[in-house]
Parts: structure tokens; sequence; C-alpha cells
């Protein structure tokens, strides 16, 4: 699931590329983004998350306690229900779409809010598409399937690339042809989603949908599923609504969220992702064995991967940019900005992580009211902290605020996992956070003073694509190579785990004979 996400977000960074090469951070860029932005916003809170953490527990509970016949009936009752209300949401959205942009940027130009809502128009039905998508990829992800969804994105960023090409080629308005390109992948990866659901017996239908317990139960799950991940995206659109008045911050804070998404894409929702299927199994069978340990095996390694490429994009900021995106319009102030937004962002990067695993231990306990209550508390945060930074940070305001309303977050669902007993920290699982930090921390000073040392060397040039390439290889190579060692020194992690490749045992203290 990670290999075929990490092929996902390196032709997304592909996909980002031409699109900086293209737009830069100029007003049609801001224009689309947003544009893009409003499916993206319901498309997260109906595909991503929430029908997998209301349907996966609950699916797997009626299979295991009835039958296959009546599990294929529950999801056929849900699925025609999120049809209707996906085709309601998509109506409204439409007909008052003007306004919606206008409310969401307040600094756009009368000619930008017109444009912005034309580009959103064509896009939005992308939603309904990405939903059905979404809720085939939950069933197969029920059944241990996991590889098929995560390639879908793929499907996605290969559509938008090739409407790139054609309007970069052909002389085309690109925003445009990007719109529809998003509309025509949209059907493409439905398509797959649906012949791969077929091969392994799962069968949708369309029928008149049917009230039961069940049905009841899923929505009792689904909507403060879907009002959390709404406060998430409220979260974000706030930053958009202050950036929207800041010429070209709507495309930094684009540029600077994607590349901080990629650990998040990579490492954190593959973790989350398998971790709910496994609690959810084992609560099906009323199996409470080796909970904690599913529980502590998947925080040390999210810890772990979500410092160790936050002490890597805070070093290197500015020479990953520089590499990624400085060609075309897209000019050395943008590089500037976009690098600082990524500094801001990537510190709040292992408490987004620790949002989506505790988030995980609530749904598998079908509890979905606490993490949004908790979430509409941390928007409240995120606002307030924007209105405090933002007029003397600008951008990089709205990127910190979010960072750290997202710590605030992560204490507040820790502390009713305690309260509720789902789960709790021990002494011996403290102790390896704290040698954790120990280990990331002297890391950090390692590879900061290497790339000084690099700078200010006469042996080395920055000048050329290639230089700075190899450059940011070396630097990186060298960080997750010294991490793991001071991991091993520090006995967090267990070498012969990695030598036998007995990874299960990674972070176990015993030593094999």
């Amino acid at each position: 699931m990670s290999i075929l996400t990490f092929l996902s977000r390196i032709l997304g960074y592909a996909r980002d590329l031409l699109f900086a090469f293209i737009f830069g951070a100029s007003s049609s860029a801001d224009s689309f983004l947003l544009a893009f932005r409003l499916p993206n916003l319901f498309r997260r809170l109906f595909a991503e998350g929430a029908i997998s953490n209301a349907l996966i527990p609950l699916y797997l509970d009626i299979k295991k306690k009835s039958n296959e016949k009546i599990a294929q009936s529950f999801y056929n009752s849900v699925f025609n229900y999120l049809i209707i209300i996906l085709l309601i949401v998509t109506v409204l959205a439409e007909i008052f779409m003007k306004e919606i942009i206008s409310f969401l940027a307040p600094g756009f130009t009368e000619d930008l809010i017109n444009k912005t809502t034309f580009l959103a128009s064509i896009m939005f039905p992308y939603l309904v598409l990405i939903s059905i998508s979404s809720f085939i990829g939950a069933l197969l992800n029920a059944n241990g399937r996991f590889a098929i969804w995560a390639f879908s994105p793929i499907i996605l960023n290969l559509g938008m690339i090739i409407g790139l090409g054609i309007s970069y080629f052909y002389f085309a308005i690109p925003e445009l042809i990007l719109s529809w390109a998003v509309i025509i992948s949209g059907i493409l990866q439905l398509l797959v989603m649906i012949f791969w659901s077929l091969k392994i017996n799962i069968k949708i239908k369309f029928s008149k949908p049917k009230v039961s317990k069940n049905i009841k139960k899923f929505f009792s799950l689904l909507m403060p599923n879907i009002l959390a991940g709404g406060i998430l995206q409220i979260n974000q659109f706030i930053g958009v609504i202050f950036a929207s008045s800041i010429m070209g911050a709507i495309s930094w804070l684009y540029y600077a969220d994607r590349i901080v998404q990629l650990p998040l894409g990579i490492f954190i929702v593959s973790i989350s992702t398998i971790l709910l299927t496994i609690l959810s199994n084992q609560k099906a069978k009323k199996s409470k064995k080796n909970i904690d340990q599913q529980i502590e095996f998947s925080c040390l390694l999210m810890l772990c991967l979500t410092l160790l490429c936050m002490l890597g994009l805070i070093a290197l900021s500015d020479l990953i940019v520089d590499i990624l995106f400085k060609r075309g319009k897209f000019g050395l102030g943008d590089v500037l900005a976009t690098s600082d937004a990524i500094v801001m962002y990537s510190i709040g990067l292992p408490a987004f992580g620790f949002i989506k695993i505790f988030s995980v231990i609530f749904f598998s306990e079908k509890n979905t009211l606490i993490p949004f209550l908790i979430s509409t508390l941390s928007m409240l945060v995120n606002l307030f902290l924007i209105i405090l930074l933002v007029g003397n940070m600008g951008h990089l305001g709205i990127a910190l605020s979010l960072s750290l309303a997202s710590y605030f977050n992560v204490i507040a669902l820790y502390i009713f996992l305690h309260k509720k007993k789902y789960w709790k920290l021990n002494k011996n699982f403290i102790k390896k956070i704290f040698k954790i930090l120990i280990s990331s921390f002297l890391t950090y000073i390692l590879l900061i003073t290497a790339y000084m040392l690099i700078l200010f060397s006469d042996y080395f040039s920055l000048s050329g694509f290639m230089s700075k390439t190899f450059t940011l290889s070396l630097l990186m190579s060298f960080a997750v190579i010294t991490f793991t060692v001071l991991l091993i020194m520090f006995r967090v992690i267990n070498y012969n785990a990695i030598k036998k490749r007995k990874f299960s045992d990674l972070f176990m203290e015993r030593k094999f004979g």
C-alpha cells in the first residue's frame, strides 16, 4: 500500500511540477486551486476516512455475526442512501457555486470569482465519482485488499499530467483543460474500482434504500465522522479565506502542503488504514489479544517516520523547493515563501500522525462523537491563532496555526482515550518516546551542520540541478542512517529484527536466539 501510495505521490509531484511551471503562483493558479479544493473538501468528508471509518467496523461485525448475504444487503442499502445524498449536495453546490466562492475568497476580484465559479462548476461532480470509488475501496479494504484503492489516485495524477501537457503543447487554456481532466480521471477511477470489486464478488446494486437497525447505526457513526472531517477541512478553508487577500499565498500554501502531505500519504494513511481493519476485526471477534501491542507499534512507527520527515523538511526546505519547483513562472521569491511555509507545516507532522491513529482507536470502538467534539474545539483554537498570528506572519501564521491547533487536538484525544480506557501510555512506551525525541534532535543538529558545511564549502557546488539533487539525496541518506543508528544505540529498535526481517518485533527489546 505504501509503495503504491509513494508512486502516486511521485506522479503527484510531476503534476505539481508542471502546474508550477505553467502557472507559478499567479492569480490563475489561485483560482484553479480554490476551485479544485471545493470538490476535494467534500471528497474528504464523504470519501477519505468518513465512509471507511463508519463502514468497515460495522460491515465486519455484521459479516461475523450473520452471513455474507446480510452483509451484502447492508452495504447495498448504504450505497443507495449515499448516492441520494451526494446528488443532493452536488445539485445544491452547482446552484449556489458563486455564493460559495465569494464567501471562501473575499479577497478575489469579481472577474476572478466568476472564473473560479466556472471552474468549480465543471469539477464539482468529481465528488460523486470519487465518493463511490471510496465506498468500493472501503469494502475492498475490509476484505483485505488494500492495494487497488492505493492505486486509484495514480489515475487522477496521470489524467492531470496529460491535461497539463495538452494545454502546454496546444496552447489551450490550462485551467479549463485541467478541470475536464479531473472529471475524466474520476470516471476512469470509478471504472477500475468497479472492475476489481466484481473480481472478488462484491456486487453493488441500485435499488430502493431500506431502513434497518444496521443502516441507522451506520449513519449514527457516519454523521459525527463527516462533521469531524468537516471541521478539519474548515480549518484549512479558514486559512484560504485569510490567504485570498495575499497574492500568491493560496499557491504557496498549496505547494507547501503538498510536500508535507507526502509522508502523511505514504506512511500515516497506510498505517492508520491497516490498523483500523486490524482493530475492527479483533473487536468483531471480541478478542483483545495484542490490541495494545498493535496500537503501540503503530504509534512508535508513526513517530519515528514523522519526526525523521519533520527534521528533514525543516533543515532542507529551501533546497527541496528549489529542486522541485524553481523553474518557469515559479521564481526565487516563490521558493522562499513556500519553503518557509513548509517549516511551519512540518512542525505539526507528528501531531497529524497521532490524530490519525488516535481517531482510528475511537472509530474501532464505534465512537465517533468524541473526535468530532475535539475537532470542533481544535477549529476554534486554529481560528484564534490565525487571527493572532496572520497580521505579523502573513501566510506563515496560517500554516503555523494549523500545526499548533493539531497538538491541542492530540492532547485532547489522548485524555479521552485514557478516560474511556481504550488505550493508555505505559512507562516503557514513554521511555521509548523520550529516546526517539533525543535521537531526532541529535539527527537534526548533525544534518543542519552537514548542510551548512556543504553550503559554505569550496568543494561542493550547488549551481546546477544535478548537483542540488545529488546533495539532497546525500543529506537525506545521511539523516536516515544517522537516525536509524541512534535508535539502535538507544535500544529503541531491535537490530536483530531488522537483520532477520522480522519487522513485527522492530520495537521489541528481547533478542533472538
